[in-house]
């Protein structure tokens, strides 16, 4: 690959891992082109150069930083299988854990639980068949952990269970109490 096409690549990633946090923090209806570019550090028009318009920034944010996270992979799940029964249950992070994980020491996000709730309603608004996107993701991973708990334990897991209470345990971290 030329040094050319590198540092293109590079530029393009940093765009995307500048422009995450704004997406997480703020109302990305609001948030300008403009804006964008003044929190990147890059030239102007990079935006355009590597992405065309918001539109498409938008969704290489969601499909190269957001799902990666939030969809755990083939490799991880295998490295769980490994694991015994109270190893797995101790290393396991549900999708939200991981995303919100992800926004705090990836990103410096203060209030992480509340940046995931906002991707959440942003995915919703600007990212056709997100809500697809996310339940097929959940159903996956209710899959996997059924192969690798399934088979070693005669106690079920009620996975619906365990995801509205880590979504509620979310939202009451996400609420600022300090005011």
């Amino acid at each position: 690959m030329s040094q050319r096409r590198e540092k293109s690549l590079k530029t393009r990633a940093e765009i995307l891992k500048q422009c995450y946090p704004l997406l997480a923090t703020g109302s990305w209806d609001a948030i300008s082109v403009l804006e964008l570019e003044k929190a990147i550090t890059q030239t102007k028009g990079a935006i355009a150069y590597h992405y065309k318009n918001k539109h498409n920034l938008f969704h290489c944010i969601m499909d190269e930083l957001f799902f990666p996270v939030f969809e755990m992979s083939e490799k991880a799940w295998e490295k769980l299988s490994k694991c015994t029964i109270s190893k797995f249950h101790q290393k396991y992070k549900t999708p939200f854990e991981r995303v919100r994980d992800d926004l705090q020491q990836n990103y410096g996000i203060d209030n992480p639980s509340q940046a995931l709730f906002n991707i959440f309603i942003q995915g919703s608004k600007h990212y056709e068949g997100f809500s697809t996107k996310i339940n097929d993701s959940m159903k996956l991973e209710q899959e996997y952990m059924s192969q690798i708990v399934g088979g070693r334990t005669s106690t079920l897991i009620d996975l619906n269970r365990v995801y509205i209470q880590n979504i509620g345990h979310l939202f009451i971290e996400s609420l600022d109490l300090s005011l």
